[in-house]
C-alpha cells in the first residue's frame, strides 16, 4: 500500500513537471512547423510576392502588449504639463521679444 501511494506521488510529480513540458514543447514545435509550411507554401505559389518572414509576425505583437510601468492617465497628465509649460515659455520669448523692439525703437527716436 506504501508502495503505491509513492508511485501515485511520483507519477503526479511527473505529470505536473515533465509530462506537461514536453506536450507544451511538442504543441510549439507542431505549430512553428505548419507556420513554416504555411510561409513557406506562399512563397512558392506567389513566386515571393506573398510571402512573410514567419519571425516577423507574432513577436512584434507580443513587445506591443507589454505592461507599462506607468499608467496612461499618468502619461496624459505629463503630456499636458509639458505642453503647458512649452506655451508658457514661448508666451515669455514672444514677450521679451517684444519689450526688446519696443526698447530699441524708443532709444532711436
Amino acid at each position: 500500500d506504501r508502495l503505491i501511494e509513492l508511485q501515485v506521488i511520483s507519477m503526479r510529480l511527473y505529470e505536473t513537471r515533465i509530462a506537461s513540458l514536453q506536450r507544451c514543447v511538442a504543441f510549439m514545435v507542431l505549430f512553428h512547423q505548419m507556420g513554416k509550411n504555411v510561409a513557406d507554401f506562399w512563397s512558392y505559389v506567389s513566386f515571393g510576392l506573398l510571402g512573410y518572414d514567419m519571425s516577423r509576425t507574432h513577436s512584434i505583437m507580443r513587445i506591443a502588449t507589454t505592461a507599462s510601468p506607468v499608467s496612461g492617465a499618468e502619461v496624459r497628465a505629463r503630456t499636458l504639463e509639458l505642453a503647458r509649460g512649452r506655451q508658457i515659455h514661448k508666451a515669455m520669448a514672444t514677450l521679451r521679444k517684444a519689450v526688446h523692439r519696443r526698447r530699441s525703437l524708443s532709444t532711436i527716436s
